[in-house]
């Protein structure tokens, strides 16, 4: 199970995504909604909250009990 971010797109939405886009894209008006929706979701998996600034840069972490397994299984490449 991978991070939960929220970031801001293109215009003035606000976007909850997983780290690896394991899941599709939620889409809010505001940065607010966006962060009460990525807190339930990252809660719910019990992994990290990453909330970016506008600029993209990483403003916040929040952890929610994370497992120690750093990247999902669908993320990781294949060794050669």
């Amino acid at each position: 199970m991978s991070d939960v971010h929220v970031l801001r797109i293109e215009g003035l939405q606000w976007v909850v995504e997983r780290a690896c886009g394991s899941e599709g894209r939620l889409l809010f008006p505001n940065r607010e909604a966006a962060i009460a929706a990525g807190t339930a979701k990252a809660e719910e998996h019990r992994v990290d909250l990453i909330v970016h600034t506008r600029d993209g840069r990483v403003g916040r972490r929040i952890s929610f009990g994370k497992e120690k397994v750093r990247m999902h299984p669908s993320c990781a490449r294949p060794r050669e």
